[in-house]
């Protein structure tokens, strides 16, 4: 049983059919600035990195990053 912590960025564009489009970072830089993750996205943008079912990748949408606590109740015995 263990209380785990971590963290994930999610970094969301829209695409040129309206769709979102995310890409999950884990463990993200402590202090990472919105200016650092915007420049990052306008990047992917520009340089046309990505490309989804939905079309190019054409705008930033939303930017997070999200604590997680998991509370591992049960460890199954190892056999």
């Amino acid at each position: 049983m263990a209380i785990i912590t971590s963290k994930v960025l999610k970094l969301t564009f829209l695409t040129t059919d309206g769709k979102s489009f995310v890409i999950s970072v884990p463990q993200p830089r402590e202090n990472l600035t919105l200016s650092e993750a915007q420049t990052v996205m306008e990047t992917v943008i520009a340089k046309n990195i990505f490309n989804s079912p939905s079309g190019e990748l054409a705008a930033i949408r939303d930017i997070r990053v999200i604590d997680m606590t998991t509370n591992d109740l049960y460890d199954p015995p190892v056999t």
